[in-house]
C-alpha cells in the first residue's frame, strides 16, 4: 500500500475517532464546548476544507473534512449541552470569520482564505485555552490528542507536493492542537497537584 494512501485512511480514522469520544463526552456532560468558539471553528474548517479543495488538495483534506462534519455535530449539540458565555473577544472573532468569508468571496483568493483561518482560529482556540485555564476538566485530553495525530498523518499525505498553500493547513491543526494538549495536560496537572494538597 502507498504511504500517501494509508497516512490518508490513518488521519481520516484518527480525526473520526478524535470526535467520537469527544462528541460522547459532551453527551454525557464531561466536556462542556464553548459554543461561540465552536461556531467560529465551524465557520473556519468549512471555509478551509472548501478552500484548499478548491486549490487541488485531496488526500490531506479528509481531516479537513472529518473535523467539518464534527464541528457541525458539536455545535449542535453545545446549543444544550455548552458553555454559552461570550465576550467581546468571541464577538470580535465571530466578525473576523464572516469578514474572512467575505473576503474570500470577493478576492476570489483560496490562499487569502486560507491563510486568514490560520489567523482567526489562533485566537479562537484561546477561547478553549481560557476554558482550560478555568476548568481543566472540560475538555477531554484524548480526542485532542488523536485529531493532532490526524493532523501529522495528514502532513504526510502531501509527500510529493511541492511546499506551498496546502501544507499550511495540516501544519496549522498540528501545531495548534498539539498546543492545546500540551495545555490540557499541563492543566490537568496542576489541577491534581492542588487537589492533593487539599
Amino acid at each position: 500500500m502507498d504511504i500517501i494512501v494509508l497516512a490518508a485512511i490513518l488521519s481520516t480514522l484518527f480525526a473520526i475517532y478524535a470526535n467520537i469520544p469527544y462528541i460522547q463526552t459532551i453527551l454525557n456532560g464531561k466536556t462542556k464546548p464553548h459554543q461561540f468558539s465552536w461556531l467560529i471553528i465551524l465557520i473556519l474548517n468549512f471555509v478551509i476544507f472548501v478552500s484548499q479543495y478548491l486549490e487541488g488538495g485531496r488526500a490531506s483534506i479528509l481531516v479537513a473534512f472529518v473535523s467539518l462534519v464534527g464541528s457541525v455535530i458539536i455545535v449542535i449539540l453545545s446549543f444544550k449541552k455548552g458553555v454559552r458565555n461570550t465576550s467581546s473577544i468571541d464577538k470580535l472573532l465571530f466578525i473576523s470569520a464572516l469578514v474572512l468569508i467575505g473576503l474570500w468571496v470577493v478576492t476570489r483568493s483560496n490562499e487569502l482564505a486560507i491563510w486568514l483561518t490560520v489567523v482567526i482560529t489562533f485566537p479562537a482556540l484561546g477561547m478553549t485555552f481560557l476554558k482550560v485555564k478555568n476548568d481543566p476538566k472540560s475538555e477531554d485530553p484524548k480526542a485532542w490528542v488523536y485529531i493532532t495525530i490526524a493532523y501529522a498523518f495528514s502532513c504526510i499525505t502531501l509527500i510529493g507536493v511541492p511546499f506551498g498553500i496546502l501544507y499550511v493547513g495540516p501544519i496549522a491543526g498540528l501545531l495548534f492542537d498539539g498546543l492545546l494538549v500540551a495545555y490540557i495536560y499541563y492543566m490537568l496537572k496542576q489541577y491534581r497537584s492542588k487537589k492533593a494538597k487539599t
